[in-house]
């Protein structure tokens, strides 16, 4: 009776000691490959950095994005060959991470919907830092980039931090990219003041502004004519810096100066001025002028 229960229990003991003693050298084994893709991955990881800091048109982001999937996918390579040489059954292991993946992925879509867009705004580079954009209903400076989110720091010192997915899914006008941007000044005088002094005048103000642009040069045309009320409507072009800080300076500084040297040239001017931006890089074909039209909108026609 003694000696059956002590077989019954020795036995399987040494059943388990025998499974230990021969997956030992299994485990040996796989530590050994998992260290040796360790430092492939790490190599690798070196020398993409290396090759990629010298292509300089690469974003930082995507050059440490490709970098770290070089690791990551070198490093789950290894790890997939140390489990098969340590004898577990790795097809059924990636099927159940699949169906783990699917779960995980369901649950955390909006966070994988912004890893995506991110990498894919990475690639495309509709903006970058410093930028001066309007992404939905916000408009500001990028201030920084990550895989996930934008952040945006709106004309009012207010920081605005955008899923990507947002971003990517939606318009976005990037005010400072092309270098220039077209703004226009609208201001009314007399139908009996001389035109040609009117223009001469305006365009001398634009000119002498040292923040605006010199080519394109800007450029005055009749908006409009209002016999009725004897208005003439005049719409004055002109081209600057994009900069928030500089499109408010300029606006400020012509208004002034419209109004101070119409006022020394002795040009009425009945009604008041106003300032608008226009995005559109090129200016508008301009009708031939009919005073004899009331109210006639002669400038603002495609």
């Amino acid at each position: 009776m003694s000696q059956s229960y002590w077989s019954a229990f020795l036995i399987p003991l040494q059943a388990t000691l025998h499974r230990i003693v021969s997956f030992i050298p299994r485990f040996l084994v796989a530590l050994l490959l998992l260290l040796m893709f360790w430092g492939v991955a790490s190599l690798a990881r070196r020398l993409a950095r290396q090759a990629l800091g010298k292509i300089h048109h690469i974003p930082w982001a995507v050059r440490l994005l490709i970098v770290r999937s070089i690791y990551l996918g070198t490093l789950f390579i290894g790890i997939l060959v140390a489990l098969s040489a340590a004898n577990i059954d790795v097809t059924t292991l990636i099927a159940s991470l699949g169906v783990a993946g699917f779960a995980l992925g369901f649950a955390l879509k909006d966070i994988l919907e912004n890893f995506i867009a991110g990498v894919l705004l990475l690639f495309a580079r509709p903006f970058e830092l410093k930028d001066q954009v309007t992404l939905g209903n916000y408009e500001g400076t990028v201030t920084d980039i990550q895989i996930r989110t934008t952040s945006l720091q709106t004309y009012g010192d207010e920081l605005v931090i955008i899923p990507n997915s947002a971003v990517y899914t939606n318009p976005v006008v990037n005010h400072t990219r092309l270098g220039k941007r077209r703004y226009t000044i609208d201001f009314d005088t007399s139908l009996t003041a001389d035109a040609s002094l009117v223009e001469r005048e305006a365009l001398e103000a634009a000119q002498q502004n040292e923040d605006i642009a010199k080519d394109p040069a800007p450029i005055l045309r009749v908006r409009s004519v209002d016999s009725g009320n004897d208005v003439l409507s005049w719409r004055l072009y002109y081209w600057a810096d994009p900069m928030k800080a500089t499109e408010v300076k300029t606006i400020s500084e012509m208004l002034r100066s419209l109004k101070q040297v119409l006022y020394d040239a002795g040009v009425p001017t009945p009604t008041s001025t106003s300032a608008t931006i226009l995005r559109r890089e090129t200016p508008e074909p301009v009708p031939p002028f009919r005073a004899a039209q009331n109210n006639a909108d002669i400038g603002d026609q495609s």
